[in-house]
């Protein structure tokens, strides 16, 4: 499953450890990509109370452009259709064309060109992580929810006004089709984080911004601190909302016609997850299989096919070709198998999109659900990991990540949680697998190896199977 680097999410953070003010720190962490570290001439440094990592050694595991212009002493960043443009010795970035504040100057030291982490994370969405005692800073790519070509691009809409109404309530007028992503909740400060992809802000709001966002400060609330919103993407247009919360805080968010309303309140009285549909009754124990005399009906799901091929890898062979090949050789498996009937959402080099996929597996009342993929990335990324959505899904998906780890016998990424459309709404337990990044040579020589892929189909096959309680 293709992996683009997402400028909708993105991870804030703060170090304040073996540094001084204003001057960079003697003792300096490690940095790490996607589990691999980046070698680099300059280590990262804390500035000024801010962690500053090098730009180049980072944009180049991404697989990201960067051109350094000696003349205008600046460092261009360039990744799909976004541009990042850095100045020496000036805390402002130009991100597609819009400014952004950093937490501290660019600078450069040995010839290496520095920026803050804080920036990178929020600008290249990834997740960042401190581990205190190995004094490491790692970096994470994010997934993305595989998506379907045929489908039509949502009509795009305009924020028109975003207010505060006292009671810790804020309001966001629209017109046109607004949708909001899943928020996330950062730390270090406190805050909730809303995109409304394919989104604008209308001439009077966008006219207000200074350095590219319109800032609140709130006063007279318990949970409110304040919000601050900006245009985060030009292309597509992403308008973003931040909200500056106070500790133990919870929301409840509601939306009538033209206007979304968020209501803050203590964590407690927050009657339900509002970030999660709520999901239909669950008859079957998610801890438990289904107990059956007859047999038990699974759907095999090879992911993309046809005239969506998927990633490429690094050894100029599809994704589709992987996933397909896998679930043949599950099939013959599953087929020597009395207890279990084997459904597949494809055995040939085609296209179902993700709404007939979902609709196959209901159809048939189906007992499980499970998706095969391929990851790319960095080159540096490597390993596998397995999906679920529901809590109905979680036991099935853990014992399914056992034995894909004892599959594929690569680097455990773990058991994750996403909301990936043939695992959310499909109502059976439905997990989806990442057998190893395509773009990584050693994973893509194990995923294209036949005696690989038999000994992965085993293991899933026996995974099923135990979830099963099928001898």
């Amino acid at each position: 499953m293709k992996r683009f680097v997402s400028m909708l999410l993105f991870m804030s953070v703060f170090f304040t450890m073996f540094a001084t003010v204003g001057q960079a720190a003697e003792v300096v962490p490690k940095l790490f990509l996607n589990g691999q570290q980046l070698k680099s001439d300059v280590n990262p440094q804390i500035i000024n109370n801010a962690t500053v990592v090098p730009v180049r050694t980072v944009s180049e595991g991404l697989g990201y452009q960067i051109v350094w212009d000696n003349t205008a002493k600046t460092a261009t960043v360039t990744h799909g259709n976004n541009v990042i443009k850095l100045k020496m010795n000036d805390n402002v970035a130009l991100v597609n064309g819009q400014m952004v504040q950093m937490d501290t100057t660019a600078s450069i030291i040995k010839g290496t060109t520095l920026v803050p982490l804080r920036f990178i994370g929020e600008q290249f969405g990834l997740n960042v992580e401190w581990k205190t005692t190995e004094k490491e800073v790692h970096m994470y790519e994010q997934p993305k929810e595989p998506t379907d070509p045929t489908a039509p691009v949502e009509s795009a809409g305009m924020i028109t006004e975003v207010a505060y109404s006292g009671e810790s309530t804020i309001s966001i007028n629209y017109e046109g089709v607004v949708k909001a992503n899943k928020p996330l909740l950062l730390d270090n400060p406190k805050r909730i984080v809303f995109d409304f992809p394919n989104t604008d802000y209308s001439p009077l709001l966008s006219g207000q911004f200074v350095n590219g966002q319109f800032e609140v400060n709130v006063t007279d609330s318990t949970y409110l601190q304040g919000f601050r919103y900006s245009l985060f993407s030009k292309t597509p247009a992403t308008a973003r909302l931040v909200i500056l919360i106070a500790d133990n805080t919870g929301y409840v968010m509601t939306e009538d016609l033209g206007k979304f309303q968020l209501k803050l309140m203590p964590i407690t009285d927050v009657p339900v997850d509002p970030t999660l549909p709520v999901d239909p009754p669950v008859i079957i124990d998610p801890e438990k299989p289904p107990v059956s005399d007859d047999v038990f009906d699974i759907v095999i799901d090879p992911g993309h096919g046809g005239s969506d091929p998927g990633a490429k890898s690094v050894l100029n062979k599809w994704e589709k070709e992987f996933n397909l090949s896998v679930a043949l050789k599950m099939k013959a498996l599953l087929n020597k198998e009395t207890k279990i009937k084997a459904h597949f959402t494809r055995t040939g080099d085609t296209y179902p999109s993700l709404d007939e996929r979902v609709k196959f597996a209901e159809n048939l009342k189906a007992d499980l659900f499970m998706s095969i993929h391929a990851n790319s990335g960095a080159a540096a990324a490597s390993g596998a990991e397995t999906y679920y959505y529901r809590e109905n899904s979680k036991a099935f998906a853990a014992i399914i990540h056992k034995h894909l780890i004892a599959g594929t016998k690569i680097k455990d990424r773990g058991l994750k949680k996403e909301a990936y459309k043939v695992i959310k709404q499909t109502t059976m337990p439905a997990v989806l697998i990442e057998a190893g990044f395509l773009s990584n040579s050693v994973d893509a020589k194990m995923l294209f190896d036949d005696a690989a892929q038999n000994r992965i189909a085993a293991e899933m096959v026996a995974g099923i199977k135990e979830y099963l309680k099928v001898k």
